[in-house]
């Protein structure tokens, strides 16, 4: 094994589906077998950190969806009240 003062050993765990698809890149592109952590992790984070992202979206979208039902239904006599205000005032009543 190869010493390198300016390199640092480390271990990375990966999922298997995410090994089997990226061990086939690596392999077909003829890739040296550092860039496959480049790989794996530019990969992660294109596809799988996107979808992540979206789920989390769709998560904080319905949890708010009762807080702002609430809010716009407690507004509602307001907006009303305004509308009323504003056609009264242009139409000189």
């Amino acid at each position: 094994m190869r010493t390198n003062k300016n390199m640092k050993e480390i271990i990375v765990k990966i999922p298997k589906r995410m090994l089997n698809e990226n061990e086939h890149t690596v392999v077909h592109q003829e890739l040296e077998r550092g860039d496959f952590v480049y790989i794996s992790t530019r990969r992660y984070v294109t596809d799988y950190g996107s979808e992540t992202i979206r789920e989390e979206m769709m998560k904080g979208y319905v949890e708010m969806s009762q807080i702002n039902l609430k809010i716009a239904t407690e507004c509602l006599q307001v907006e009303f009240e305004a509308q009323h205000t504003v056609e009264r005032l242009v139409s000189g009543g």
